[in-house]
């Protein structure tokens, strides 16, 4: 449960659609969709961290990504 409270907070919880639709996947038991990009909290913090003129570099590991460089 808490894994999911926290996906719920975290799951682009600046976007209500998102949110609600988080929350009713909870609620049937459904599968949980996916992110799509970094949440905004992190694309916040990089922007803050760019004013202060400092680049961080950053990349998503996607799933397929991930299972073909465990496969080599």
């Amino acid at each position: 449960v808490a894994h999911i409270l926290q996906e719920m907070l975290t799951y682009k919880s600046d976007h209500t659609r998102t949110r609600r639709k988080v929350y009713n996947t909870m609620l049937s038991g459904g599968i949980m969709p996916n992110p799509k990009g970094a949440p905004e909290s992190f694309q916040l913090l990089v922007r803050e961290l760019r004013s202060l003129a400092l680049e961080l570099k950053h990349f998503l590991i996607s799933e397929k990504n991930f299972h073909s460089r465990l496969n080599e």
